[in-house]
C-alpha cells in the first residue's frame, strides 16, 4: 500500500519552483550585466532555501523549535558574509543565546509539567 503526503505549497508553488526561479533571475541579471558574485549568488540561494525550508516546516511540523534553530544556523553566517564584523567568537556566543532564547520561548509553553503526587500521611 503506497500513501502520497499533499505537497507543501509556498503561495501556490513547491520550495524548489521557487528556489529555481531565484537561480534563474540571478543568472538573468548577471546575464545582463549586474554584477553578482559568484559568492553573493550562494549567499541569495542559502537565505533563499532557510526561509523556503521555515516555510515549508511551519506547515508540517507542530513544534517548530528545531527550523528556527536551523535557520538562525544558517543566518548567521550569512549576514557575517554580507557584511556584519562579527568574530568567530561572537557568532557563537550569538547562537548560543539565540539557541537558549528559542528553547526557552519555543520549548517551555509547550512542556506541561506532570502532576505532583499527594504526599503520604504517614
Amino acid at each position: 500500500m503506497t500513501t502520497t503526503s499533499p505537497a507543501r505549497l509556498v503561495f501556490g508553488r513547491e520550495p524548489a519552483a521557487w528556489t529555481a526561479l531565484i537561480s534563474a533571475a540571478l543568472v538573468l541579471l548577471t546575464t545582463f550585466g549586474f554584477s553578482i558574485s559568484t559568492d553573493t549568488q550562494g549567499v541569495i540561494l542559502a537565505a533563499a532555501n532557510a526561509i523556503l525550508g521555515l516555510v515549508v516546516v511551519i506547515t508540517v511540523r507542530e513544534s517548530i523549535y528545531p527550523a528556527l534553530v536551523a535557520v538562525v544556523q544558517t543566518g548567521i553566517p550569512l549576514v557575517v558574509a554580507f557584511g556584519l564584523d562579527l568574530t568567530t567568537e561572537q557568532q557563537g556566543a550569538l547562537l548560543a543565546l539565540l539557541t537558549i532564547a528559542l528553547g526557552f520561548v519555543g520549548t517551555r509553553p509547550q512542556v506541561t509539567p506532570k502532576a505532583s503526587e499527594p504526599a503520604s500521611a504517614e
